[in-house]
């Protein structure tokens, strides 16, 4: 709107400066600032992508996980996640044991975790699961 007034008060004091019938032509150029402020999104516990990669064996009355963790996505990250035990007792019956992890990391390596758990005497470990695996990233990707 101001531009318009400015304009136009602008063609007001031109066309008194003329001579009567003659035509004179004034070009006027506009020019336009434009400032647009924006902060980057912060990245804070960001989800990011791991790859979770886990082996397991019985050792007498312990079962042993070992797991390695890789994220591609960022450098500084952490999560957690659950590990299920499935074992058999004596009497054939199955029981789950389930034992919640976290882990971090402040490289680009990846992760490596080595867990003993005790599963009891007389008992067959069935399986070792991973399970509710989360990752946040600390850094931007």
């Amino acid at each position: 709107m101001r531009i318009i007034l400015a304009l136009l008060a602008l063609v007001a004091a031109t066309a008194g400066a003329q001579e009567p019938g003659k035509k004179e032509t004034t070009t006027f150029r506009l020019e336009t600032e434009l400032t647009v402020t924006s902060e980057p999104p912060q990245v804070v516990d960001a989800q990011c992508a791991a790859d979770y990669e886990a082996s397991y064996h019985q050792r007498n009355t312990v079962a042993r996980v070992e797991s390695t963790i890789r994220v591609q996505s960022c450098t500084v990250a952490s999560g957690e996640f659950t590990v299920i035990l499935r074992i058999k007792g004596e009497d054939g019956e199955i029981k789950v044991i389930e034992l919640d992890e976290t882990w971090a990391r402040t490289d680009d390596m990846d992760v490596s975790l080595v867990a003993d758990y005790p599963i009891g005497e007389n008992v067959e470990l069935v399986s070792a699961r991973v399970r509710g695996r989360r990752c946040t990233c600390a850094d931007a990707p």
